[in-house]
């Protein structure tokens, strides 16, 4: 369901729409490059990331696109996040009432909202092209600055053993970003881009780019980046064949799927938990996984309110459920389960609502978006969905996965939108007969019958 009606102008041919076009490019260099010393991950002593420049930076952009999508001309382009996502944030919001650090996560929250608004005003006034265009040409210049700081620069570009606590990162590639695996998802939506929207390229530019992109992605060494896009492409291809005439298959084999998943889960998730705790599982995740599930059973409800677990001082839970290297950490590395502590369960079930059931229901159904975009927007929204199961970024702010998922929410909203219908004939009740309106394509004749 989506509150916003299509905007009354062609957004692909005015100056409003090249204006948020620039937007869109700032915003991700921001996110991806222009902020990396403000993103590096923090130590649980942090109150952390209330950077007054980063913050300022934001609500400027946020001011910018303001005016250059004239939304004070046209007020609905405010509304035009779906309200599966609006119920989502208002429910962040309604959190602070019960959070541990109501001031720290509120400047939080408003970052998170402030960015969410942005992305989709940008997108709903670009359109489709310019916006997938305007992140394709961002990300190669990205690509372009990672492989620079890697040559000239490598004690930069690459994880040095002085820098890291984890050994294992030590020669990994991160180029301009902090930390290789924002590197890798950043690799991964290049890659998805360059093979699902990247026509427009000349062919051998296009070739070098996917060759240099997954050489980069591979010297990172994210394997959840890697994985996920050989995943992603997959299912892009995929949907390429897809006919939305399959719905009903499609709903009879997830029925089955979650109640085999609900089976798993009453009589393996002991077990599962146990094997996840133990400190080698999934490179020392499960012990990190451990400490929320911990936190979650005694605080399923409500959690700890928005942003209001990790880096919020010696108040964090963390400091109360673990005593090991965990308490050093600034994430969960698993955004689901950072959702679950902070916003309590009625917060994850609106999450995945908002985020997985509403954009995937909208993609596989709808019957008017070409299968290349969707094969675009699918692949991607399967990325961001499944990053967020090692990784935390899924309602956090700037977090780079986070930006693209709005991004990708934002192109589905737009691309699967119900296109305008055309006025039919007025019909006068006491005279039995039809009328056309002006512009109309159809002249009906007086007996009632159109004639084309």
């Amino acid at each position: 369901m989506m509150l916003a009606a299509p905007l009354p102008v062609d957004a692909n041919h005015d100056l409003s729409a090249k204006l948020c076009g620039w937007a869109l490019a700032g915003l991700l260099l921001i996110v991806i490059v222009g902020l990396g010393p403000l993103q590096a991950q923090k130590t649980m002593l942090s109150t952390g990331d209330g950077n007054i420049f980063r913050q300022a930076l934001y609500i400027l952009v946020f001011g910018f696109v303001i005016v250059s999508a004239k939304a004070l001309q046209t007020p609905r382009i405010f509304l035009s996040p779906p309200l599966t996502l609006w119920i989502l944030i208002a429910w962040c919001w309604i959190s602070l009432s019960w959070s541990l650090e109501p001031s720290i996560a509120f400047r939080r929250l408003l970052l998170t909202t402030i960015i969410i608004w942005t992305v989709f005003m940008i997108v709903e006034r670009t359109g489709y092209e310019r916006a997938v265009r305007a992140a394709l040409l961002t990300l190669l210049a990205v690509l372009l600055i990672n492989y620079v700081m890697v040559v000239l620069f490598p004690h930069a570009g690459i994880h040095q053993a002085r820098e890291v606590l984890d050994a294992g990162l030590v020669g990994d590639w991160k180029g301009a970003l902090p930390q290789k695996n924002f590197a890798g998802a950043v690799c991964a939506i290049t890659i998805l881009l360059l093979i699902f929207a990247g026509g427009w390229l000349q062919p051998y530019l296009r070739l070098i780019s996917i060759i240099a992109t997954v050489f980069f992605l591979y010297k990172t060494g994210s394997k959840t980046s890697l994985a996920l896009t050989f995943g992603s492409l997959v299912l892009g291809g995929l949907y390429l064949s897809y006919d939305p005439k399959f719905r009903a298959l499609l709903i009879s084999a997830t029925v089955i799927t979650v109640g085999l998943a609900v089976l798993f889960g009453q009589f393996y998730w002991k077990d599962a938990i146990y094997t996840l705790s133990q400190g080698s599982a999934l490179t020392g995740r499960g012990t990190i996984w451990g400490v929320l599930i911990s936190y979650a059973n005694d605080h399923w409800l409500l959690g700890t309110g928005y942003g209001s677990f990790w880096n919020i001082g010696v108040n964090s839970p963390v400091y109360y459920y673990t005593s090991t290297w965990v308490r050093l950490l600034g994430t969960g590395h698993n955004g689901y389960l950072d959702i679950l502590v902070t916003v309590g369960v009625i917060g994850l079930l609106l999450t995945v609502l908002a985020l997985v059931v509403a954009p995937l229901s909208r993609l596989l159904w709808n019957r008017t978006i070409s299968r290349r975009s969707g094969a675009l927007l699918i692949s991607m929204l399967i990325f961001c969905i499944g990053h967020n199961f090692t990784e935390s970024s899924v309602m956090d702010r700037d977090a780079i996965v986070q930006v693209f998922f709005m991004m990708t929410l934002a192109l589905i909203t737009i691309s699967t939108r119900r296109p305008p219908e055309a006025p039919g004939p007025l019909y006068f009740a006491w005279t039995g007969r039809f009328k056309p309106l002006p512009n109309s394509r159809l002249a009906p004749s007086q007996d009632g019958e159109s004639k084309a």
